[in-house]
């Protein structure tokens, strides 16, 4: 299936997906899928899932399954970069890292199936170079080679993962929720943009413009730099793409590498009744109070939606 269900001319969203190199996500899906059995964990249903992408891409990833028998509504929780490549799925799901940032685990436990991927680089796919930041930086520019761009892979990968969770679980409607921090909110705006499939997104301290990181002087990870991103608009341009789905930001008034007026300017670029900013006394975190709010937000916004027999 390739056409658009939402009230956004497809053609817009197609012109970010060239911008980003990333295909129509709703024409990937895996070709191998295999998990494990489920364990009780932490008061959720955990399984290993290992998607085989198209080029052999392997994508590990954990799900997590209320305990109920549902229908549930589905999600995907995209970990954050942090120059933390040893992490990637296992801190969203709460398995390592931070605690504080097992947003995950904590919407799996308000009753939606939650996929937990590793990007790229991280965790279970990082590769044989001297340093996983040497590696990171050998596929951003092996992507440009290939005429795409990281954040497109990224992307590209994400879609394989949206894709099992509908054909595996199948919510009524088709949709997808999606939350990330910093690198995996980033990679939520992209998404929501590319994939009318995300109906709902939380994005954390990971939405900002290029002119705002230039003018602070500070360097975001490869991703952020696709080829042509300033000409088309920066990302005030990929917001404006986004329709009949609803999106939350939130944002540290003192976060040192998301300025809060490069935010204000994307969360301006939305069109009417679409995003939502929540701004608090911090900086590039994602406070207990705030997440907790955030993913009663995405859960109702998830489940208001679901048909349930």
């Amino acid at each position: 299936m390739t056409g658009e269900t939402d009230g956004q001319d497809p053609t817009a969203r197609e012109a970010v997906r060239r911008l980003l190199g990333a295909r129509d996500p709703a024409t990937l899906q895996p070709v191998i899928a295999s998990a494990t059995a489920p364990e009780r964990w932490r008061g959720v249903q955990r399984r290993r899932v290992v998607l085989v992408a198209p080029g052999a891409r392997v994508i590990p990833t954990v799900l997590l399954t209320p305990d109920d028998r549902g229908p549930w509504p589905v999600a995907v929780a995209v970990h954050q970069h942090n120059d933390e490549y040893h992490l990637g799925k296992s801190e969203p799901a709460g398995m390592a890292g931070d605690p504080a940032l097992a947003y995950g685990l904590g919407l799996a436990l308000r009753g939606v199936a939650t996929a937990v991927p590793d990007l790229a680089g991280f965790e279970e796919r990082r590769g044989p170079f001297p340093s996983d930041a040497d590696f990171e930086r050998f596929l951003a520019w092996q992507a440009v080679a290939d005429g795409v761009s990281h954040a497109g892979r990224h992307l590209d990968d994400l879609a394989v993962v949206v894709s099992w969770l509908l054909t595996e679980f199948a919510p009524v409607p088709a949709q997808v929720g999606l939350v990330g921090h910093s690198l995996g909110g980033q990679l939520g705006l992209f998404a929501a943009a590319c994939d009318a499939r995300v109906k709902a997104a939380v994005l954390s301290c990971g939405v900002g413009t290029l002119e705002s990181f230039v003018g602070g002087h500070i360097l975001h990870n490869p991703a952020w730099y696709p080829p042509g991103l300033v000409a088309f608009g920066d990302a005030p341009a990929i917001a404006r793409v986004v329709a009949d789905q609803r999106i939350l930001i939130t944002a540290g008034r003192e976060d040192p590498i998301f300025p809060l007026w490069g935010v204000d300017a994307v969360v301006g670029a939305f069109g009417p009744g679409v995003a939502d900013l929540v701004t608090f006394d911090g900086g590039h975190e994602f406070p207990q109070k705030i997440q907790d709010s955030a993913l009663d937000w995405l859960q109702q916004h998830l489940t208001s939606t679901v048909h349930r027999a």
